[in-house]
């Protein structure tokens, strides 16, 4: 079902004005409306398809059922993750002429099968009473693969279909959307998914999200951070320069997650960044009012140990937040007193007492 709700939501998102998805309706997922009508059977099977598989004919054989809209439907896809084999019949359906196809089907029909399944849907499907229907579900019929197992058919809708969103708020807006195909408001609407009904869903929780992003991002795991690649960085250099090296990994992990961060979440939006850039000045401009006030407040003998509690206070301290974020982590905050030491020469930890300036 997962699947089938998949396809009927990646067929939400395609839809056109004037267009409807219908989910078990006439069957699995259909979409009508201006434009051609399409009827998808969706089947989630790891096996390859073969040319008695009882997926297709199945399928087939409910299509050729007279309760079933023949004529309303000019497409009819069998959806499937499963592989048609080599030597099946069914490579290459999509291209072959009617006439070929009749052919496939009657080669299909001869063969022998121990299948008491197989042989009475052969019974319905082939009766001189549904000739007229075969023909007309061969010409329709189009077998679609999908190389999807149900996570990745998630993760591509969400990366495809949420990318003018922040990474972080994708995921709920995939899972809006599909609670709300699924919801029982569909569900009393006779399961039918109106266009304008769901682009309106569409605009609203897409606004809502982007207004409303107040979860600072899952910090970004980085495996095997190699600290001798920053031996030489003025970031390090500065905290070396206070005598503080027990810091050090703590500072190179900080500085490296904070940069990440910064990089795939931050940059990718110009509303975030140019709020982040605010965030980024008021911490420099915070620093400088912190360091000026140990300078006045430090002796001769004191250096070391003041630039190590002006490092303590300034990676301890909450200052702000950015764009629409409640909270900022703290690792994040100290990643960026890094990145403002490693571009900023004047940003330094050392203490210079005012007799020296």
């Amino acid at each position: 079902m997962i699947f089938q709700f998949l396809v009927a939501l990646e067929r939400c998102f395609e839809m056109q004005e004037g267009q409807s998805v219908y989910i078990e309706r006439f069957g699995d997922v259909s979409v009508i409306g201006d434009g051609d009508a399409i009827q998808i059977e969706s089947k989630y099977y790891k096996r390859d398809l073969s040319d008695l598989d009882e997926n297709v004919w199945n399928t087939i054989s409910n299509w050729i059922d007279s309760s079933f809209p023949l004529e309303k439907f000019s497409s009819l896809v069998l959806l499937t993750t499963q592989k048609v084999g080599k030597r099946s019949k069914w490579n290459g359906w999509n291209e072959k002429s009617f006439s070929e196809r009749k052919t496939i089907l009657d080669e299909i029909r001869r063969k022998r099968t121990k299948s008491e399944i197989i042989k009475k849907i052969f019974e319905k499907v082939f009766s001189p009473d549904n000739s007229s229907r075969l023909k007309d579900i061969a010409k329709k019929l189009t077998l679609d693969y999908l190389p999807n197992d149900n996570v990745s058919y998630y993760n591509k809708l969400r990366d495809i279909h949420g990318s003018h969103l922040p990474k972080i708020q994708r995921e709920r807006y995939i899972n809006a959307l599909y609670g709300y195909i699924i919801s029982p408001h569909a569900i009393e609407n006779n399961w039918e998914i109106k266009y304008a009904d769901f682009n309106k869903e569409e605009i609203e929780f897409s606004k809502k999200l982007q207004e409303n992003t107040t979860i600072f991002p899952d910090k970004i795991k980085l495996a095997d951070i190699d600290a001798n690649k920053y031996t030489e960085s003025p970031f390090v250099q500065k905290i070396k320069d206070i005598e503080y090296d027990e810091v050090l990994p703590e500072a190179v992990s900080d500085y490296a997650h904070t940069a990440q961060m910064i990089i795939q979440e931050i940059k990718i939006s110009p509303t975030i960044k140019s709020s982040y850039d605010e965030y980024e000045e008021n911490l420099e401009r915070k620093y400088k009012t912190r360091y000026r006030k140990a300078c006045r407040n430090c002796g001769e003998d004191e250096i070391i140990n003041k630039s190590q509690d002006l490092y303590d206070d300034i990676m301890l301290s909450d200052d702000g937040t950015f764009h629409t974020y409640k909270a900022i982590p703290s690792y994040f905050h100290s990643g960026v007193m890094h990145i403002l030491a490693e571009d900023n020469p004047e940003v330094v930890w050392k203490l210079k007492i005012k007799e020296n300036e």
